[in-house]
C-alpha cells in the first residue's frame, strides 16, 4: 500500500498552461531533508502529469526541471534524469548527479519513519554506490 499520493491539475492560463502539482504523505515527509527524495518524488509527478495527460509531456517535463532547480539541481541534467528508461536507472541517474553530503542525506532517514519515494531501498545497500559506478563504468 503506496504512503503517500499525488494530485495534478493542468490549469489553462492567460499565459498558458499551468502545471499544479500536490502531494500527501502518511509518513514524516522527506524532500525537506533529502534532495535525492526530492527527485523521486518529481519522478512520480512528472509521471502522473504524463499519464493523465499523455498530451502534455512537455509540460511535464517543464514543471520536472522547474522544481529540480528548486532542489538546487541544473536545467542540463534534467534531461539525463528524465532520458532513465527504468526506476533502477532513474535511480542510479539521481545518485550520480547528486553530492556526497546529498547522498550522505538520503542514507540517514529512517525510511519506517520518512517517505521513501524511490521504489525500493537499494540505495541504502552497503554495495549500492560500487552498483552505480558500476552501471556507469559499462559502456553499454
Amino acid at each position: 500500500m503506496s504512503t503517500f499520493s499525488i494530485d495534478v491539475r493542468l490549469l489553462k492560463t492567460n499565459a498558458g498552461r499551468v502545471l499544479e502539482a500536490e502531494h500527501t504523505t502518511q509518513k514524516k515527509e522527506s524532500i525537506t531533508s533529502s534532495t535525492f527524495q526530492g527527485i523521486g518524488l518529481l519522478y512520480h509527478m512528472a509521471d502522473a502529469v504524463i499519464l493523465r495527460q499523455p498530451n502534455y509531456a512537455h509540460v511535464a517535463i517543464d514543471f520536472f526541471n522547474s522544481r529540480l532547480c528548486g532542489l538546487g539541481g541544473k536545467l542540463d541534467i534534467g534531461d539525463v534524469l528524465l532520458s532513465a528508461d527504468s526506476w533502477k536507472e532513474r535511480m542510479y541517474c539521481a545518485w550520480t548527479v547528486i553530492d556526497k553530503k546529498s547522498r550522505a542525506d538520503a542514507l540517514k532517514l529512517d525510511y519506517e519513519e520518512f517517505q521513501n519515494y524511490w521504489p525500493t531501498l537499494d540505495f541504502c545497500a552497503e554495495d549500492w554506490s560500487s552498483e552505480v559506478e558500476a552501471w556507469m563504468d559499462d559502456p553499454n
